[in-house]
């Protein structure tokens, strides 16, 4: 209880913290493709192998600039790569892909984690970004989420004027998913 309680106040701390920080930090030039690489290849080399594999997979010519906050950046992804890791099975890989796309209002970057566990329930796809929710797989120690890191999240992308959402991964049986996928949509320069 008072890891969860401790868990609970530092997240609630820096959710707090986010606003704040908006307010006085200058943008900066953010390479998403090499923020993102080096973020995997971290959790890579600090995960069991026999837990799960964290894969880059960068699609396009790998330019993926941003006028941004990396720090901020930074923790979207961690969130979001630890969250796919805690759905993760035994062996099974996380994936977290980058493409950039040019659309009419400009070109956008999409990062893409998916993992392959037993996915999201339909009627949850929208409560899992509200703060305190969380419904963790049977055995999770309790006390180890507090139910604000896709909150933190998905304000921290809205703060970068993104978008962030979940959907299921289609499976090979109708109604079991083939496991989860985050998709963050962020505008970029130039």
């Amino acid at each position: 209880d008072v890891r969860r309680l401790d868990r609970l106040i530092t997240d609630i701390a820096n959710a707090s913290r986010i606003e704040a920080e908006f307010a006085r930090e200058t943008l900066e030039p953010v390479d998403l493709a090499k923020l993102l690489g080096e973020m995997t290849r971290s959790f890579a080399a600090s995960v069991d192998p026999e837990k799960a594999t964290v894969l880059y997979i960068q699609e396009g010519d790998g330019a993926a600039m941003l006028l941004r906050r990396e720090s901020p950046l930074g923790q979207v992804f961690r969130n979001l790569i630890d969250n796919a890791l805690s759905f993760a099975p035994p062996g099974s890989r996380v994936a977290v892909r980058l493409d950039v796309e040019r659309r009419r209002s400009g070109r956008v970057a999409r990062a893409i984690i998916e993992d392959e566990g037993p996915g999201i329930p339909p009627a949850k796809l929208g409560a899992i970004f509200e703060r305190f929710y969380t419904d963790r797989p049977k055995g999770r120690a309790f006390g180890t989420n507090s139910g604000l890191g896709l909150s933190i999240a998905k304000q921290i992308v809205e703060a970068h004027h993104g978008s962030v959402w979940a959907e299921n991964i289609p499976g090979p049986e109708p109604l079991k998913p083939a496991g989860a996928r985050f998709v963050v949509e962020l505008p970029l320069v130039g």
